[in-house]
């Protein structure tokens, strides 16, 4: 949001005006020495003049050349531009603040992104329930739970038994395994596996 030239130039003017080296009514400097005075070409120093003119501050008549209006309204250009400025410092910290705002909703992105997948693994885990039969020879017929110890050794647990048709659920650690004995177990397919070897 840089000022153009022309428009810095025409700020000085005004400026000027504000301090009294221009009066109501005086005549500024012709398109030429303005032009040297500020080392612009007449073109630039022309859209400056226009800008003024467009606002109240001067009139320029053919014959007569640059007279300045009013002070009043060089004074209120002025204070324009430096509201302009401090609405410029305003959407710089604003542009700032924003792009801080998307650097914290991307963190917290990344951080739900991993805690979703964290959840999903806990939930997997424990949701993903199997079926394992007790074989009429299996070395754990005979055996408690407790004596089994299946959480040790495995990660998994048995969170039902099926016994006849009928299902225990959360059975007793004393509770004895019996062949054809049916257990629903919770845990990894890795877990499973292991109570299966064991089984």
């Amino acid at each position: 949001m840089e000022k153009a030239r022309y428009q810095e130039i025409a700020i000085d003017i005004a400026h000027a005006i504000m301090m009294g080296e221009y009066h109501e009514g005086v005549k500024i400097h012709g398109r030429s020495t303005l032009a040297g005075r500020y080392n612009v070409s007449p073109e630039t120093i022309r859209r400056a003049i226009a800008v003024l003119q467009n606002v109240g501050v001067v009139v320029v008549s053919q014959g007569v050349g640059i007279t300045v209006t009013s002070k009043a309204m060089a004074e209120k250009f002025v204070k324009s531009f430096d509201q302009k400025g401090e609405i410029q410092v305003f959407v710089e910290d604003l542009k700032k603040l924003m792009d801080q705002r998307r650097e914290t909703d991307l963190k917290i992105e990344s951080h739900l992104n991993k805690f979703l997948g964290y959840t999903e693994r806990l939930m997997s885990r424990w949701m993903d329930v199997g079926e394992i039969e007790i074989g009429k020879t299996s070395p754990a017929i005979g055996k408690t739970l407790r004596e089994l110890k299946v959480r040790e050794r495995t990660g998994t647990t048995i969170v039902a038994v099926v016994r006849d048709g009928f299902e225990q659920f959360s059975p007793d650690a004393s509770l004895v395994l019996r062949g054809e004995d049916v257990l629903l177990v919770a845990g990894s397919a890795e877990g499973q596996e292991k109570l299966r070897s064991i089984l």
